[in-house]
Protein backbone atom coordinates (compact mmCIF):
# COMPACT_ATOMS: atom_id res chain seq x y z
CA UNK A 1 0.00 0.00 0.00
CA UNK A 2 1.56 3.48 -1.08
CA UNK A 3 1.49 6.57 1.04
CA UNK A 4 -1.16 9.48 0.54
CA UNK A 5 2.45 11.89 -0.13
CA UNK A 6 3.99 9.46 -2.46
CA UNK A 7 4.90 10.55 -6.04
CA UNK A 8 2.40 9.58 -8.87
CA UNK A 9 5.72 7.00 -10.22
CA UNK A 10 6.27 5.68 -6.72
CA UNK A 11 9.10 7.67 -5.78
CA UNK A 12 8.64 7.81 -2.38
CA UNK A 13 7.31 10.51 0.41
CA UNK A 14 7.50 14.24 -0.14
CA UNK A 15 9.50 14.95 3.21
CA UNK A 16 8.91 17.72 5.27
CA UNK A 17 12.21 19.34 4.77
CA UNK A 18 11.93 19.43 1.22
CA UNK A 19 8.64 21.22 1.60
CA UNK A 20 10.00 23.29 4.18
CA UNK A 21 12.70 24.25 1.77
CA UNK A 22 10.33 24.82 -1.11
CA UNK A 23 8.04 27.49 1.18
CA UNK A 24 11.54 29.02 1.65
CA UNK A 25 12.41 29.28 -1.87
CA UNK A 26 8.86 31.00 -2.71
CA UNK A 27 9.75 33.44 -0.04
CA UNK A 28 12.83 34.32 -1.27
CA UNK A 29 11.22 35.08 -4.80
CA UNK A 30 8.20 36.20 -4.03
CA UNK A 31 8.65 37.81 -0.03
CA UNK A 32 7.56 36.29 3.00
CA UNK A 33 4.02 36.02 3.73
CA UNK A 34 1.78 36.16 6.60
CA UNK A 35 -0.62 33.29 7.60
CA UNK A 36 -3.03 34.11 10.39
CA UNK A 37 -5.88 32.33 11.78
CA UNK A 38 -9.53 33.31 13.13
CA UNK A 39 -11.44 36.38 12.40
CA UNK A 40 -8.03 37.72 10.71
CA UNK A 41 -8.12 34.75 8.30
CA UNK A 42 -11.64 35.49 7.58
CA UNK A 43 -11.51 38.64 6.28
CA UNK A 44 -8.56 38.39 4.41
CA UNK A 45 -10.27 35.46 2.76
CA UNK A 46 -13.88 37.62 2.54
CA UNK A 47 -11.61 40.26 1.00
CA UNK A 48 -10.30 38.01 -1.69
CA UNK A 49 -13.36 36.74 -2.89
CA UNK A 50 -14.66 40.19 -2.76
CA UNK A 51 -11.88 40.97 -4.70
CA UNK A 52 -11.99 37.86 -7.08
CA UNK A 53 -16.25 38.32 -7.51
CA UNK A 54 -15.49 42.08 -8.50
CA UNK A 55 -13.10 41.44 -11.29
CA UNK A 56 -15.71 38.39 -12.42
CA UNK A 57 -18.37 40.87 -12.74
CA UNK A 58 -16.06 43.59 -14.68
CA UNK A 59 -15.48 40.17 -17.11
CA UNK A 60 -18.74 40.22 -18.23
CA UNK A 61 -20.08 43.54 -17.52
CA UNK A 62 -18.75 46.93 -18.42
CA UNK A 63 -16.97 48.99 -15.37
CA UNK A 64 -15.34 52.16 -16.39
CA UNK A 65 -11.69 52.01 -17.16
CA UNK A 66 -11.41 54.40 -14.91
CA UNK A 67 -13.46 52.82 -11.80
CA UNK A 68 -12.14 49.52 -12.81
CA UNK A 69 -7.93 50.52 -12.70
CA UNK A 70 -7.96 52.31 -9.49
CA UNK A 71 -10.20 49.81 -7.54
CA UNK A 72 -8.41 46.84 -8.57
CA UNK A 73 -5.07 48.87 -7.59
CA UNK A 74 -7.09 49.84 -4.09
CA UNK A 75 -7.62 45.71 -3.57
CA UNK A 76 -4.24 45.22 -4.31
CA UNK A 77 -2.38 47.57 -1.73
CA UNK A 78 -5.17 46.88 0.90
CA UNK A 79 -4.09 42.91 0.66
CA UNK A 80 -0.41 43.66 -0.16
CA UNK A 81 0.13 45.17 3.93
CA UNK A 82 -2.35 42.80 5.57
CA UNK A 83 0.01 39.96 4.15
CA UNK A 84 3.17 41.12 3.31
CA UNK A 85 5.04 42.32 6.61
CA UNK A 86 7.60 44.98 6.81
CA UNK A 87 10.21 42.23 7.57
CA UNK A 88 10.10 38.78 7.76
CA UNK A 89 11.05 38.58 11.15
CA UNK A 90 7.48 40.29 11.63
CA UNK A 91 5.85 37.28 9.73
CA UNK A 92 2.35 36.17 11.00
CA UNK A 93 2.17 39.03 12.97
CA UNK A 94 -0.22 42.05 12.23
CA UNK A 95 1.15 44.98 12.91
CA UNK A 96 -0.49 48.74 13.84
CA UNK A 97 0.79 50.16 10.89
CA UNK A 98 0.30 47.68 8.29
CA UNK A 99 -3.59 48.25 9.55
CA UNK A 100 -2.54 52.02 8.96
CA UNK A 101 -1.03 51.83 5.42
CA UNK A 102 -4.09 49.67 4.18
CA UNK A 103 -6.84 51.69 5.17
CA UNK A 104 -4.85 55.10 3.94
CA UNK A 105 -4.51 53.50 0.93
CA UNK A 106 -8.10 52.76 0.06
CA UNK A 107 -8.39 56.32 1.23
CA UNK A 108 -6.28 56.94 -2.01
CA UNK A 109 -8.40 55.23 -4.17
CA UNK A 110 -11.48 56.32 -2.65
CA UNK A 111 -10.37 60.07 -3.24
CA UNK A 112 -10.18 58.82 -6.98
CA UNK A 113 -13.30 57.18 -7.11
CA UNK A 114 -15.22 60.32 -5.25
CA UNK A 115 -13.34 63.05 -7.57
CA UNK A 116 -15.03 61.48 -10.75
CA UNK A 117 -14.27 62.83 -13.88
CA UNK A 118 -13.29 66.38 -12.43
CA UNK A 119 -10.56 64.14 -10.91
CA UNK A 120 -8.99 63.19 -14.17
CA UNK A 121 -9.52 66.26 -16.38
CA UNK A 122 -8.02 68.58 -13.33
CA UNK A 123 -4.08 65.88 -14.14
CA UNK A 124 -2.92 69.03 -15.47
CA UNK A 125 -3.59 71.19 -12.34
CA UNK A 126 -3.66 69.32 -9.78
CA UNK A 127 -5.22 70.97 -6.06
CA UNK A 128 -3.34 70.73 -3.15
CA UNK A 129 -5.51 67.63 -1.80
CA UNK A 130 -4.75 65.58 -4.76
CA UNK A 131 -0.96 66.63 -4.73
CA UNK A 132 -1.12 65.17 -0.88
CA UNK A 133 -2.95 61.71 -1.97
CA UNK A 134 -0.72 61.51 -5.11
CA UNK A 135 2.16 61.83 -2.88
CA UNK A 136 1.09 59.35 -0.57
CA UNK A 137 -0.24 56.78 -3.32
CA UNK A 138 3.35 56.75 -5.05
CA UNK A 139 5.38 56.17 -1.77
CA UNK A 140 2.36 53.25 -0.89
CA UNK A 141 3.37 51.36 -4.17
CA UNK A 142 6.78 51.33 -3.44
CA UNK A 143 6.25 50.22 -0.50
CA UNK A 144 4.34 47.60 -1.60
CA UNK A 145 6.32 46.60 -4.18
CA UNK A 146 9.64 46.23 -1.66
CA UNK A 147 7.05 44.04 0.72
CA UNK A 148 6.06 41.43 -2.19
CA UNK A 149 8.92 41.47 -4.72
CA UNK A 150 12.55 43.35 -2.89
CA UNK A 151 13.99 46.52 -3.29
CA UNK A 152 14.95 45.94 -6.96
CA UNK A 153 11.97 47.27 -8.19
CA UNK A 154 11.52 50.19 -5.96
CA UNK A 155 15.09 51.18 -6.71
CA UNK A 156 14.55 51.45 -10.40
CA UNK A 157 11.47 53.59 -10.00
CA UNK A 158 13.58 56.08 -8.03
CA UNK A 159 16.26 55.93 -9.81
CA UNK A 160 14.12 56.59 -13.02
CA UNK A 161 12.24 59.30 -11.01
CA UNK A 162 15.51 60.71 -9.30
CA UNK A 163 16.32 61.37 -13.17
CA UNK A 164 12.95 62.61 -14.03
CA UNK A 165 13.37 65.71 -11.19
CA UNK A 166 17.48 65.99 -11.70
CA UNK A 167 17.32 66.95 -15.69
CA UNK A 168 18.32 70.40 -15.58
CA UNK A 169 21.71 69.85 -13.59
CA UNK A 170 22.79 66.50 -15.69
CA UNK A 171 25.33 66.78 -18.09
CA UNK A 172 25.39 67.08 -21.57
CA UNK A 173 22.91 64.91 -23.50
CA UNK A 174 21.37 63.16 -20.33
CA UNK A 175 20.26 67.40 -19.69
CA UNK A 176 16.31 68.04 -19.94
CA UNK A 177 14.24 70.62 -18.65
CA UNK A 178 13.19 68.59 -15.66
CA UNK A 179 9.47 67.80 -13.93
CA UNK A 180 7.90 69.57 -11.09
CA UNK A 181 5.71 67.69 -8.30
CA UNK A 182 3.01 68.59 -9.86
CA UNK A 183 3.45 67.14 -13.07
CA UNK A 184 5.02 64.06 -11.89
CA UNK A 185 1.34 63.16 -9.69
CA UNK A 186 -0.47 65.13 -12.60
CA UNK A 187 0.79 61.91 -14.97
CA UNK A 188 1.73 59.15 -12.11
CA UNK A 189 -1.57 59.20 -10.04
CA UNK A 190 -4.44 61.45 -11.89
CA UNK A 191 -3.84 59.89 -15.49
CA UNK A 192 -4.00 56.28 -17.43
CA UNK A 193 -0.49 56.91 -18.43
CA UNK A 194 1.14 56.73 -15.27
CA UNK A 195 0.52 54.10 -12.18
CA UNK A 196 -2.71 53.29 -13.81
CA UNK A 197 -1.37 52.41 -17.35
CA UNK A 198 -0.95 49.55 -19.44
CA UNK A 199 0.56 47.03 -16.75
CA UNK A 200 -2.50 47.78 -14.45
CA UNK A 201 -5.22 47.28 -17.31
CA UNK A 202 -3.52 43.70 -17.84
CA UNK A 203 -3.39 42.91 -15.03
CA UNK A 204 -6.74 44.17 -13.76
CA UNK A 205 -8.14 42.40 -17.05
CA UNK A 206 -6.25 39.32 -17.79
CA UNK A 207 -3.37 38.37 -14.85
CA UNK A 208 -6.31 38.44 -12.55
CA UNK A 209 -9.02 36.11 -14.86
CA UNK A 210 -5.63 33.52 -14.75
CA UNK A 211 -5.22 33.50 -10.84
CA UNK A 212 -8.97 32.56 -10.46
CA UNK A 213 -8.64 30.26 -13.12
CA UNK A 214 -5.41 28.85 -11.43
CA UNK A 215 -7.18 28.60 -8.23
CA UNK A 216 -10.07 27.02 -8.91
CA UNK A 217 -7.66 24.03 -10.46
CA UNK A 218 -5.42 23.50 -7.65
CA UNK A 219 -8.59 24.10 -5.16
CA UNK A 220 -10.99 21.29 -7.15
CA UNK A 221 -7.95 18.75 -7.88
CA UNK A 222 -7.60 19.55 -11.15
CA UNK A 223 -4.08 20.40 -10.55
CA UNK A 224 -2.87 17.22 -9.32
CA UNK A 225 -4.96 15.69 -12.19
CA UNK A 226 -2.55 17.74 -14.51
CA UNK A 227 0.21 15.76 -12.93
CA UNK A 228 -1.16 12.32 -12.89
CA UNK A 229 -1.91 12.69 -16.62
CA UNK A 230 1.59 13.65 -17.50
CA UNK A 231 2.77 11.07 -15.60
CA UNK A 232 0.68 8.49 -16.91
CA UNK A 233 1.18 9.67 -20.80
CA UNK A 234 4.85 10.30 -20.63
CA UNK A 235 6.07 7.87 -17.85
CA UNK A 236 6.99 4.83 -19.58
CA UNK A 237 8.63 6.70 -22.43
CA UNK A 238 12.50 6.58 -22.98
CA UNK A 239 13.60 9.93 -21.08
CA UNK A 240 10.09 9.90 -20.07
CA UNK A 241 11.14 11.48 -16.42
CA UNK A 242 12.20 14.64 -18.64
CA UNK A 243 9.23 14.93 -20.81
CA UNK A 244 7.08 14.23 -17.81
CA UNK A 245 8.22 17.56 -16.05
CA UNK A 246 8.10 19.78 -19.24
CA UNK A 247 4.34 18.62 -19.90
CA UNK A 248 3.05 19.05 -16.12
CA UNK A 249 4.76 22.61 -16.09
CA UNK A 250 3.32 23.36 -19.76
CA UNK A 251 -0.52 22.18 -17.95
CA UNK A 252 -0.14 23.49 -14.91
CA UNK A 253 1.71 26.93 -15.09
CA UNK A 254 -0.13 27.93 -17.87
CA UNK A 255 -3.33 28.17 -15.88
CA UNK A 256 -1.47 29.27 -12.57
CA UNK A 257 0.49 31.93 -14.14
CA UNK A 258 3.12 31.44 -11.45
CA UNK A 259 6.38 29.75 -12.31
CA UNK A 260 7.82 29.79 -8.86
CA UNK A 261 4.55 27.98 -7.48
CA UNK A 262 4.69 26.06 -9.98
CA UNK A 263 8.33 24.94 -9.75
CA UNK A 264 7.43 23.81 -5.89
CA UNK A 265 4.55 22.10 -6.90
CA UNK A 266 6.16 19.87 -9.48
CA UNK A 267 9.54 19.85 -8.27
CA UNK A 268 9.03 18.21 -4.76
CA UNK A 269 6.68 15.46 -6.78
CA UNK A 270 9.16 15.44 -9.40
CA UNK A 271 12.98 15.72 -8.24
CA UNK A 272 12.73 12.27 -6.61
CA UNK A 273 11.68 10.40 -10.17
CA UNK A 274 14.26 12.64 -11.87
CA UNK A 275 17.13 11.57 -9.27
CA UNK A 276 16.45 7.91 -10.09
CA UNK A 277 16.63 8.78 -13.68
CA UNK A 278 20.15 9.80 -13.60
CA UNK A 279 18.81 13.62 -14.35
CA UNK A 280 21.66 15.91 -11.69
CA UNK A 281 20.55 19.11 -10.08
CA UNK A 282 21.59 21.24 -12.64
CA UNK A 283 20.72 19.54 -15.44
Amino acid sequence: MTSSNETPGGSGAVSDERLRAAERFVEEEEGAVSRFGGALETLITALLVIMSLFHLYAAVSIVPTMTLRPVHVGFMLLLVFLIYPATPRLRNRLMWYDVVLALVGVATIVHILMGGDDFWDRSTMPDRADLVYGIVFVLLVLEAARRSTGWIMPAVVLLFAAYAFLGPWLPGHWAHRGYDVESMIGVMYMSLEGIFGTAIDVSATLIIMFTIFGAFLQHSGAGKFFLDFSFALMGGRRSGAGRTVVLSSFLLGGPSGSGVATTVTIGTVAWPMLERAGYDRNA
